[in-house]
């Protein structure tokens, strides 16, 4: 069996993770797939979602469940659940998780091209890529050699790491949340069921006095960055 983790702060998910999740499965096909929002996002308190609203939102992952053949597909608190009992996040020991629950499972990382020109500077990088495969999308048109010339310095046989093609949507969530706080609607970007929780809850608005962040493993700069690298 294999199963794809995708995991980030997704404070908030946008489009853009949608399509780069659609491509790491396409490349992959998994049976299944586990979308795992970070515990703690590292951004500035009153301008970032609280675990339990970023969990809501990642409930727009559940529509590409829909689409003919894609895999199943579950949303997983287990790191909000670990950040709730003050632990820290990072995704080895996710994937340590994971591997536990399903023995003789084949692991594979979906992560974005930003996240793998800083991958060894992650906690126990060495320990995620003998657990799981990455599979690199990348989010800027035009970084490919960059990303095989990093992909060859980490892995020299050229089995750990492999290649998603996907039409790049350079959108992140900082600049989504400096939009959003302006006041927009950022509807070509955001899922309609995280632009209902963004309009409920009046997310993204800036509160004095917040001070900045960066306790996620998966987080800050690329979905999935630990504080020694900080931040991805």
């Amino acid at each position: 069996m294999k199963v794809l983790l995708y995991g980030g702060s997704f404070d908030p998910p946008h489009n853009g993770h949608l399509n780069n999740l659609r491509a790491a499965a396409a490349r992959v096909r998994p049976d299944r797939i586990v979308v795992m929002p970070a515990g703690t996002s590292p951004f500035k308190r009153g301008t970032s979602a609280s675990g339990a609203l970023r969990l809501e939102m990642c409930g727009c992952f559940s529509a590409l469940a829909e689409e003919g053949g894609f895999p199943a597909l579950t949303v997983s608190g287990w790191e909000v659940q670990q950040a709730a009992q003050g632990k820290r996040n990072y995704t080895v020991l996710t994937l340590e998780m994971l591997a536990s629950g399903s023995p003789g499972a084949e692991l594979y990382l979906a992560i974005g091209s930003d996240m793998l020109l800083s991958f060894d500077g992650w906690y126990r990088w060495q320990d995620i890529l003998r657990l799981a495969r990455l599979v690199v999308t990348s989010r800027n048109v035009g970084d490919d050699p960059l990303l095989h010339e990093k992909a060859k310095q980490l892995d020299a046989t050229g089995a750990r790491i492999l290649f998603a093609p996907v039409e790049a949507l350079p959108m992140a969530s900082s600049a989504l949340r400096a939009r959003l706080a302006a006041g927009e609607r950022c509807e070509n970007e955001l899922p309609p069921l995280v632009r209902r929780v963004i309009q409920r809850e009046g997310l993204y608005r800036e509160t004095k006095g917040d001070e900045d962040r960066n306790d996620s493993e998966t987080g800050k700069r690329a979905c999935a960055q630990p504080p020694e690298r900080s931040a991805l």
